[in-house]
């Protein structure tokens, strides 16, 4: 099981997780959600910082190809993690994180201070992962170079890790992003790699992948479905993406598509919106669904993570939304969600409750209340409540579900105030007319 350990981060004061299916983190804002969330995202991530490394020594990009695999890789992960969470002078001192994919694979990172660089970024591999990295100092080029072009230096990072899946970030603040798209594209491409490293690397991992996904929507969802069936060999779950698309009809009142550079919501077959008049509601939600339906169409093993996806969103719609995130975790997926919203949490214990009582009751009709698609595992997920930089778990493990209190919380205290209104009438001596 993977884990990771944070200690004095950002507004994280102290946490130990286990890599759950499916996540769900809430909780006042500026709490360290995000943190927890980029975190995870940092160090999944260090496999693709890894390939590319060698892969530029391949190429001879790099202009450190005369340092070990290790050494370049350090350098490459310090980078990033500035990249991700800012500077580290304005870090605790005793600020460490830790991850561990598997029992003896493991990276710390922590701050050591000396003269030439205060807070000074200090990374420990464990011995396993250093051996493995020896292997790529020690292969000849030409061995490199068939390995590279088999695909076995990626299939050998992921039998390493005791893990193939790809991981997505899909940050808060989307529907900025998918405004100015157009603008942001063109801003993008001039850019030079340094201008490039000031954004934070979420965005721009996020920036990237939409920038390549674009033009995989030239079609309707329906039509990219048969394609994929007639014209490919990939083995893909066609009930689920079914419902995939069925919900993100719903919640878009359309379809996306990109024609000729041109964004476009397609809200029917004669008619459609360019995506920057759309409202922000659709803006949010449109990368979203994009992303995700993309990965399981295509039947790449992902870990998404997925912040906010209630944004500018009507309570009904973000009961869909929740649906339709829960369809991705089938295939082998995983999800992690930050939130802020009881109707996300809500939709969450409807569907544990689904699969609770799946053995119960009349089957056939309970899934015409909710597809089994959509039900959660109680003993695959988990929950927590994040407040002041400390986590705890939100779970109510007799009833298998988020904890009620968490999700009724500003209601009652909506409900006190107003109750505390209505003693006042009362205590006057008058009556409410």
């Amino acid at each position: 099981m993977e884990r990771i350990v944070i200690n004095r981060l950002g507004p994280i004061k102290h946490c130990n997780l286990e890599i759950k299916d499916f996540m769900v983190f809430t909780g006042p804002q500026a709490s360290g959600k995000s943190t927890i969330a980029k975190s995870i995202f940092f160090f999944k991530n260090i496999k693709n910082l890894l390939l590319m490394q060698i892969n530029k020594r391949f190429l001879g990009e790099s202009d450190t190809v005369e340092l070990s695999t290790k050494n370049r890789l350090l350098k490459e992960i310090r980078s990033n993690f500035l990249q991700t969470f800012g500077t580290t002078w304005c870090m605790d001192n005793d600020m460490s994180i830790e991850y561990y994919y598997t029992d003896t694979i493991y990276i710390k990172i922590c701050l050591k201070n000396d003269p030439v660089s205060p807070n000074y970024i200090w990374i420990d591999l464990s011995e396993e992962w250093i051996n493995f990295l020896k292997t790529y100092d020690n292969m000849q080029i030409d061995a490199l170079t068939h390995a590279r072009n088999n695909g076995s230096i990626k299939k050998d990072i992921d039998e390493f890790f005791e893990n193939g899946e790809e991981v997505i970030y899909i940050p808060a603040g989307r529907s900025m992003m998918t405004l100015f798209s157009s603008q942001l594209m063109f801003m993008y491409s001039v850019m030079n790699d340094d201008q490039k490293r000031s954004l934070d690397y979420c965005t721009q991992n996020y920036l990237e992948r939409i920038m390549q996904l674009k033009p995989s929507f030239v079609n309707s969802i329906q039509t990219l479905i048969k394609n994929k069936i007639e014209l490919t060999d990939v083995k893909i779950d066609r009930e689920n993406l079914q419902q995939c698309a069925d919900l993100m009809k719903q919640i878009l009142h359309g379809e996306y598509r990109n024609i000729d550079g041109e964004e476009r919501l397609q809200v029917a077959a004669d008619r459609y919106v360019k995506i920057n008049f759309a409202s922000s509601g659709q803006q949010e939600a449109v990368w979203i669904l994009n992303v995700v339906f993309y990965y399981l169409l295509n039947n790449k093993k992902s870990f998404f993570i997925i912040e906010e996806p209630e944004s500018h969103l009507f309570p009904n719609a973000q009961k869909l939304i929740t649906e339709f995130i829960s369809l991705a975790k089938n295939g082998g997926n995983k999800i992690l969600l930050t939130t802020h919203s009881p109707y996300i949490l809500g939709t969450i214990n409807n569907m544990l409750y689904a699969n609770k009582i799946s053995k119960e009751v009349n089957k056939t009709k309970l899934e015409k209340i909710m597809n089994p698609l959509k039900w959660l595992d109680f003993e695959k997920m988990s929950a927590y409540y994040v407040e002041a930089g400390v986590i705890q778990s939100c779970l109510d493990k007799d009833f298998k579900a988020i904890n009620n209190e968490i999700i009724d919380g500003a209601s009652d205290e909506i409900n006190a105030d107003y109750e505390k209104m209505v003693d006042l009438i009362y205590d006057s001596g008058t009556e409410e007319k």
